[in-house]
């Protein structure tokens, strides 16, 4: 019966111990760039891709993920290539002024240049004409950037994101 005692203390301790490194770990999620996509796979597989959490690279505070090794180094070799444009802000919003978490599953490559958008109508504004909206967003660009960050909507959030 005393083994029985000791044996659960040590599985609830080891509980404890397994909870905690996953708090740790979510923790550090705070950091990832483009909801865990790869930003390589935009150019390459001309589609969204998550990225492998085995695959990652911290770049300007922020931490990017790869679906690949070759894409981690294609990253390391040229990261502003692979950059969302705007730090991951919708093009279209910052174009407007505002300040609109842009989502990965949204977006365009224009002229070599990843732009993220905050609802699925972004990618078609741009098309009409990518110079203007281009433009009007370089414009608002420095503004815009120091605004307060709103909060991040639900749907924007993976799992096991902090609300």
């Amino acid at each position: 019966m005393k083994q029985l005692g000791i044996s659960l203390i040590l599985a609830g301790f080891i509980g404890v111990l397994f909870l905690g490194s996953s708090a740790i770990a979510q923790a550090s999620d705070d950091r990832l760039a483009l909801k865990g996509y790869d930003p390589v796979a935009y150019f390459t597989e001309k589609r969204p891709m998550v990225g492998d959490p085995q695959y990652r690279h911290e770049w300007d505070g922020a931490v990017y993920r790869f679906a690949s090794a070759k894409h981690l180094e294609l990253f390391k070799v040229e990261p502003d290539r692979y950059l969302p444009q705007y730090n991951n802000w919708c093009a279209a919003s910052v174009a407007k002024g505002e300040k609109v978490h842009g989502n990965p599953e949204w977006w365009l490559v224009v002229d070599g240049r990843l732009y993220l958008f905050g609802k699925p109508i972004g990618p078609g504004l741009m098309s009409k004409d990518p110079a203007a909206m281009k433009s009007q967003a370089d414009e608002n660009w420095p503004k815009v950037s120091r605004l307060p960050a709103p909060p991040v909507p639900d749907y924007m959030r993976g799992a096991g994101e902090p609300k």
